[in-house]
């Protein structure tokens, strides 16, 4: 008799970014807070489609982060349909993470997915509200 294993789907892990731009002063930008915040994302749309200049200025203001990947997938059903992916995920090529108030529950951070053939940002809602500028001490 032969015994086959149960197949289940998983998800695609969030692999470490290939770079990160951090303003976090003396500090650097934690790789697992970066995917922990990105994947706290809610999927309800909003109307915000900043450019790069807008996610740049806003995580400037402060202990903000903007990392980088070759098409990472993330799992938003809605929005992956919005931009003609048929299998939930969009292809994340940048988030942008702004510093967040102290006593806030969501923030606003920014993704960079691909939409057809070009790629263009959207502001979307996310539940960890942790400071991702936490780690070492910069070598300067």
């Amino acid at each position: 008799m032969l015994v086959t294993a149960g197949c289940t789907e998983t998800a695609p892990r969030i692999l470490s970014p290939l770079r990160i731009d951090d303003f976090c002063g003396s500090k650097q930008a934690r790789p697992t807070g970066i995917a922990s915040v990105m994947t706290s994302t809610s999927d309800q749309p909003l109307d915000d489609a900043p450019t790069a200049a807008d996610v740049r200025k806003a995580v400037r203001a402060g202990d903000g982060t903007i990392a980088y990947w070759n098409d990472q997938l993330l799992s938003l059903p809605q929005r992956a349909k919005q931009v003609g992916e048929t299998d939930g995920y969009v292809r994340v090529r940048a988030v942008g993470i702004p510093p967040v108030s102290p006593n806030a529950t969501s923030r606003h951070i920014y993704l960079e997915v691909r939409d057809g053939r070009a790629y263009r940002w959207f502001t979307l809602q996310a539940y960890d509200v942790q400071n991702v500028c936490v780690e070492g001490k910069r070598d300067i």
